[in-house]
């Protein structure tokens, strides 16, 4: 047993720590009079789960968006981030999410390791199956867009990140905590093939529910793909589970939709779907040296078994993503897409050097093949280097020393109720840093954004007195930040706002009741 994890486990070692150079580069290169965020990787989306956490630990069950003035009714989302925050809410947002981060990291690459032991018996191949499955990605780095007379492909990763293992242990927490689940639904499933202890059955049911507590289209593309494979296969026990997964999804996904008829606008502040690209792009372009192996595997008929598993997997992810009516809402099942790809990819490689009589080319062709399909992989990881030294994300990697302030002072007085207006890329700072929403903020996370955003530039460089305070009265504004030392010396006579906090050049309004 001790052998048998030690490659494993070094390898997940070293991968989980090469995302950690990079925030240590990026404290480094922070610019003068600013102070770093902690983070590097999609930064802006990392401030949403910070003030999700801060919501938690004062107490929130119900997501309620941080990012738009209106009230809407709470909801049952993001529970992973609202409600550990009761107990861990203390912790620095920027500790808590790496720790989180690496712990889910952990435990994807776990529950990776042991659905590639369920479908390969030999250590060598399992291992190759480890690299294609966590490494694996396409020529998207190289050719993000191919132009084909009056046809246009894009490759999926360069539309939305986190096809690749690789790129999502860099991410949010919630990222490669979902993948672990399904990977361990799938472990269970196949695992009924023979006697299961009926506490691993519990815990393939637990990791289907708290799959949908993250990415419900996930959890149904999860019990699709099992039923799939078990009535393919005539297992009727992994046939059951399915089932039994299936049905218990029925609640959460019933309350779901009565929340959507009750109150649609509920749903306003969620993205549903992210741009994926097409079928070509993300078939060919996004996973090339995959899909060549998977057609040497299916012209030699090894895609069979306990492999038409992922097999399935991919077709239920590829229909989720592209199927007319389907992607506005499931779209987001492209996630570690590299997975079922590098699993179906590994019987076709070694179809591939069974061909190969001579040994030393045998390993020349496997180099060169994991090498290619590696590709995007290795790029995941090297990109948070030169985004952290080159600064790339400056404007929410960073966070001027002058607003960081502001808000600190500014975090005793006010409460969720309190709404503040500030630009569009300072918002985010705001629930982050205290319990006040922002007028506008995260645009995946603010109604109507692009409207918001607009009014918000509006009020601090060109509205006149009138229109601020009709503005500031119809959408319950409590506070404003300016921006820049323009924008408060603008406001500094508007006879609706008392400044009552200023520093280097920015100042805090409260609005006149």
């Amino acid at each position: 047993m001790e052998g048998r994890w030690r490659w494993p486990a070094i390898a997940a070692v070293m991968l989980m720590l090469l995302t950690v150079p990079p925030i240590a580069i990026a404290a480094v290169r922070t610019p003068p009079l600013a102070v770093f965020s902690g983070y590097v990787v999609v930064a802006r989306d990392a401030y949403v789960y910070q003030a999700l956490w801060r919501q938690g630990w004062h107490g929130a069950w119900l997501f309620h968006s941080p990012y738009s003035a209106e009230w809407l009714p709470g909801i049952l989302l993001y529970p992973w981030y609202l409600w550990p925050a009761h107990i861990l809410g203390w912790i620095p947002g920027p500790w808590l999410y790496h720790v989180e981060r690496l712990a889910a990291a952990a435990a994807l690459l776990t529950a990776l390791w042991l659905l590639t032991a369920e479908l390969f018996r030999p250590r060598l191949i399992r291992r190759w199956a480890m690299v294609l499955c966590s490494l694996g990605g396409g020529i998207g780095v190289l050719l993000p867009q191919l132009t084909l007379g009056p046809l246009v492909f894009r490759a999926s990763e360069m539309q939305s990140p986190g096809s690749s293992v690789a790129d999502l242990v860099a991410m949010a927490p919630h990222l490669p905590w979902a993948m672990a689940l399904m990977c361990w639904a799938f472990v269970v499933g196949l695992r009924l093939r023979r006697r299961l202890l009926f506490s691993e059955l519990i815990s393939g049911w637990l990791a289907v529910i708290g799959l949908q507590l993250v990415y419900p289209q996930l959890a149904l593309l999860a019990v699709g793909v099992l039923g799939g494979w078990a009535l393919i296969n005539s297992e009727r026990r992994a046939l059951r589970y399915a089932a039994a997964s299936g049905a218990l999804q029925l609640p959460y996904l019933g309350y779901l939709w009565w929340t959507w008829r009750i109150t649609p606008d509920t749903f306003s502040v969620v993205r549903t779907s992210l741009d994926v690209g097409d079928p070509v792009g993300f078939l060919v372009l996004s996973h090339l040296g995959a899909s060549a192996l998977i057609v040497v595997a299916l012209w030699r008929r090894r895609l069979r078994g306990d492999l038409l598993l992922p097999a399935l997997w991919i077709a239920g992810m590829t229909l989720f993503m592209f199927a007319p009516g389907l992607s506005r809402t499931l779209g987001r099942s492209f996630m570690a897409s590299s997975i079922p790809f590098g699993l179906c990819a590994t019987p076709g490689l070694l179809s591939l050097l069974r061909g190969i009589r001579a040994m030393p080319w045998r390993r020349r062709v496997a180099a060169f093949a994991l090498g290619v399909s590696s590709l995007y992989g290795v790029f995941s990881l090297a990109q948070p280097y030169w985004i952290g030294a080159l600064r790339l994300d400056s404007r929410a990697e960073y966070e001027s020393r002058a607003e960081a302030l502001i808000l600190q002072r500014l975090q005793p007085l006010v409460s969720a109720r309190d709404v503040v207006l500030t630009t569009y890329l300072d918002g985010i700072f705001v629930p982050a840093q205290t319990d006040a929403r922002a007028f506008a903020g995260h645009p995946e996370m603010t109604i109507d954004a692009a409207r918001k955003a607009a009014e918000a530039n509006a009020f601090f460089s060109s509205w006149t007195e009138a229109q601020r305070i009709t503005f500031l009265r119809a959408n319950h504004i409590d506070y404003v930040l300016a921006p820049d030392a323009a924008a408060s010396a603008r406001l500094q006579a508007d006879p609706s706002l008392r400044r009552v906090d200023q520093t280097a050049g920015l100042a805090l309004f409260m609005v006149r009741p």
